[in-house]
């Protein structure tokens, strides 16, 4: 009998262990995701709550202290199709995460003498060189400038390319020659004066390390970086191999949609192609913070790391290779990353060996991959990391409705605010709707961005709203019930009332942010990248005809056709450019040159 007994209890245990029944919540499932802004009395959110929220199929968590890989874990899932799950063994692209890595690779070059910092790219380059102009006469790109995003180069950032997408060498990336995607990498900020991001600068810097070994750069960064780090399971192979493939996951986009093919592929390897884990980036930060303490066999000297994690212009956070932001008496370095259909954030303490890195298959992993950041911040106590919470107070329905209605940010663009259920809610043009929260009867905070909102009342009217954010104002005067902004139009689909309103605009002042060359630009993408492309297209076939000299406008409205999947409109459009071109005064001569090349190169695929 007793014996019977203990195999029925011993089964028990058995489908217990199987099911999961009854075992002990994981670290991923006690956490509470945080907001940026923290109200006092919330306790945050659970991460299956915002994976669903934000559409996020598969997301991978590592947290390190001591210098110590703590824990790793993941949930949900690499591949929805499939079926199959996220593990802590699930690659995922780093995206601009594969910068900083790849930095290493060239410090530690340059530690053996191989490399010179401050040396002339092009006395390195062999394949290709980099143009010269009268910015480079000034002083020379050197590979410290191009680590720190301060050589002037440009090209930002890569979309990679589809699966069944010819796939580029490294040259043809740097001049914008078929099959590129991207225009040509050249100078044309004076070397060393100012910050800006450019994916193009690594690139150069990727061919430098190419040209100098001979070697492929896969093979020659996981002996310089990803082997000495104990990154086992990382990979800059692209397309992958085989072996690794099977465990990559696939990326979706921001509403949840599988990415066409599942993932690009990124000849771009230094500035977006490593294929990597949340450990592994853990473990590159460990071996950085190593490498700062000056420990016997770390990854880098001491001095190589210190130029890694500290600001190289006095005016920026950029490093050669991290960004460094300071929060209270604390620096914590790392990097964002985003390659289509996948995000991540690596980010540590630079003297205290704690940090950590989230990894997701997703447009909108780095919003959940902050929440998550943040509640680990509060869990493992994080010196300064958190801000301070706010206390609210409750205001009643008689309290807030005087705040109900319309303000004017720009001549295109409204807060809207409205209450519902004795709460108050804003939300802009084509934007989401988010809570405010009061913290007295005349300021308001909102969680997903420290954004402060402060009430400028007209006796016992409510004239305006003040926002501050990074420090910076703007008085946001209240609009009369009826008043009218051209999206207004465009929602309800009246594209005639749409172009009163922006020609309204226009003929008070052709330079206003709403109808400006620039500001119709940026509307009709932002639009294009929100799948509004009957509006986008207004906007952009606006601009041409506002300025039909302008090469860039018809460049603009192109692209957005091809987005769109109007391949006969953007074939017109493209030959309109070229016809356009050779008469347009106005647009910089190494800009118009890229987007005549890119033209060209667009009708001869458009008319195969």
């Amino acid at each position: 009998m007793k014996a019977a007994r203990r195999l029925a209890i011993l089964a028990c245990i058995a489908l217990l262990a199987v099911t999961g029944v009854g075992a002990p919540p994981s670290h991923l499932e006690k956490l509470r995701l945080l907001p940026a802004v923290l109200i006092k009395g919330e306790t945050g959110w659970s991460i299956d709550e915002r994976m669903k929220r934000y559409k996020v199929e598969g997301v991978s968590v590592a947290v390190f202290k001591d210098y110590k890989v703590l824990w790793t874990e993941a949930r949900g899932l690499a591949d929805r199709e499939n079926g199959i799950p996220a593990t802590t063994e699930t690659l995922f692209q780093a995206g601009s995460i594969s910068k900083p890595v790849a930095a290493a690779g060239i410090l530690k070059r340059v530690e053996k003498g191989e490399l010179a910092l401050d040396r002339n790219v092009n006395d390195y380059l062999k394949s290709w060189k980099l143009p010269d102009n009268e910015l480079t006469a000034k002083r020379q790109v050197s590979l410290e400038l191009l680590l720190s995003h301060s050589a002037g180069t440009t090209v930002h950032g890569f979309p990679g390319y589809a699966v069944g997408e010819p796939i580029p060498t490294v040259p043809q990336i740097l001049d914008g020659a078929a099959p590129a995607n991207t225009a040509p990498v050249r100078v044309d900020l004076e070397p060393g004066t100012k910050f800006r991001y450019s994916g193009g600068g690594t690139t150069i810097a990727q061919l430098i390390q190419m040209d100098t070994t001979g070697r492929r750069f896969p093979d020659l960064l996981r002996e310089l970086v990803l082997v000495p780090a104990g990154m086992t399971h990382s990979t800059y192979e692209q397309p992958l191999l085989p072996d690794k493939l099977k465990l990559a996951a696939a990326g979706y986009r921001a509403d949840g949609k599988l990415l066409p093919g599942q993932r690009h592929t990124y000849p771009e390897m230094a500035a977006a192609g490593l294929w990597t884990t949340s450990e592994d980036l853990t473990r590159f930060a460990i071996a950085i913070g190593r490498s700062l303490l000056g420990d016997k066999g770390a990854l880098l000297s001491k001095e190589m790391a210190s130029k890694m994690t500290t600001p190289y212009l006095p005016d920026a956070q950029a490093g050669l290779g991290l960004f460094a932001n300071k929060r209270g008496s604390e620096v914590y370095v790392g990097h964002d990353g985003a390659d289509e259909g996948f995000q991540a954030i690596l980010t540590f303490n630079r003297d205290k060996g704690y940090g950590a890195a989230v990894m997701a298959n997703s447009d909108r992993g780095i919003t959940l991959a902050n929440e998550i950041i943040r509640g680990l911040a509060k869990d493992y106590a994080w010196d300064s990391y958190l801000p301070q919470p706010v206390a609210t107070v409750a205001l009643s329905p008689s309290e807030l409705l005087p705040l109900v209605g319309r303000y004017k940010i720009g001549s295109n663009d409204t807060l809207s605010l409205s209450m519902r259920d004795g709460r108050l809610y804003g939300i802009r043009p084509y934007g989401e709707e988010y809570e405010l929260y009061a913290i007295s009867r005349d300021r308001f905070v909102r969680k997903a961005h420290a954004i402060d909102y402060r009430v400028e009342r007209s006796g016992d009217a409510v004239a305006a709203i003040e926002t501050t954010y990074e420090g910076e104002k703007q008085r946001l005067p209240r609009m009369p019930d009826g008043a009218r902004i051209p999206s207004d139009f465009l929602q309800q689909g009246d594209t005639a009332g749409a172009r009163a309103a922006f020609m309204k605009i226009y003929a008070e002042n052709p330079e206003d942010g709403a109808v400006s060359e620039e500001g119709l630009n940026d509307f009709g993408y932002s639009r294009a990248y929100g799948g509004e492309f009957a509006a986008a297209i207004f906007a952009l076939k606006l601009n041409t005809e506002l300025r039909p000299t302008s090469t860039n406008t018809y460049d603009s409205l192109a692209d957005v056709y091809l987005m769109a999947g109007d391949r006969a409109s953007a074939l017109d459009t493209y030959k309109r450019l070229l016809e356009v071109a050779p008469k347009d005064p106005k647009t910089k001569a190494d800009l118009k040159a890229r987007l005549v090349e890119n033209a060209e190169r667009k009708v001869k695929d458009l008319t195969r």
